[in-house]
């Protein structure tokens, strides 16, 4: 289904066929990815997506191609022991996740074991390396990168901007900063002075909305939107895409 959807896509925007990219982790992990670019930018500025636990760079289908029609390139990478990322060191390493889960706690209880396994501590180094590859073999704009993620992504995207200049950030559903190290999320927070956008429902069943709060308390330039249900991730996005674009908008001031 996503395969017709981006020929759909490809015939109705005109918008130039996704690649599948690979690097490889410190620690030995393939990572997968697809990027995508938009006609007639030799030099465009790039939106890296950084997807959610148990979900994979397919949770952005209905979001990322106005990023390209915006002018954007777009990287969607499958984190560490999701998607296709799940060899390391030629080993298959994956997630322990489940669709049909009962409980919020169920989700936690996954997210735990699944750390043990995979190591989300070094999600951040892994998006510094993607961004490092864009900027050697991709051609894209060096000074115009911004990230976007959603829960595990929308945490792991922060301690990034000690190792990259990033443009902008887009946090949606943030999770726990515990999951990559409270320490390392606490430092970006006072050293970033771009503008950041959090999103969060208000009654967030994995208490996303309070991390939100934490978050601002400490971030120099945020922006945050508090939509009112009990969505986490995912869901959230067609709520706020026009915000988010908005923001991305007003952020890079050249597109």
């Amino acid at each position: 289904m996503f395969y017709f959807f981006i020929i759909y896509l490809i015939l109705l925007t005109g918008i130039s066929m996704g690649k599948d990219v690979q690097i490889f982790s410190d620690d030995g992990f393939v990572l997968k990815g697809q990027l995508y670019k938009p006609e007639g930018k030799k030099k465009p500025p790039v939106a890296v997506l950084v997807h959610q636990f148990g979900s994979s760079l397919k949770m952005w289908e209905d979001f990322y191609p106005s990023l390209i029609e915006s002018g954007y390139a777009v990287l969607l990478i499958d984190l560490r022991g999701h998607g296709k990322s799940i060899l390391k060191n030629g080993k298959e390493t994956k997630i322990f996740f489940k669709e049909n889960f009962r409980s919020p706690a169920d989700i936690i209880n996954f997210f735990k074991k699944s750390n043990q396994n995979v190591n989300f501590s070094l999600i951040p180094d892994d998006i510094s390396l993607w961004i490092d590859h864009l900027i050697e073999s991709e051609n894209i704009d060096p000074e115009r990168v911004i990230l976007v993620g959603s829960s595990l992504g929308g945490i792991s995207i922060f301690p990034v901007v000690l190792q990259q200049d990033i443009k902008c950030l887009v946090s949606i559903s943030p999770g726990s900063p515990v999951s990559v190290g409270k320490e390392r999320i606490d430092l970006s927070l006072s050293y970033y002075e771009n503008p950041v956008m959090i999103v969060s429902s208000l009654n967030d069943p994995l208490g996303s909305s309070k991390v939100s709060l934490y978050l601002m308390e400490r971030l120099n330039n945020g922006t945050l939107i508090l939509i009112s249900g009990k969505y986490h991730g995912k869901p959230l996005i067609p709520k706020v895409k026009g915000y988010i674009l908005q923001f991305l908008k007003k952020c890079d001031g050249e597109l």
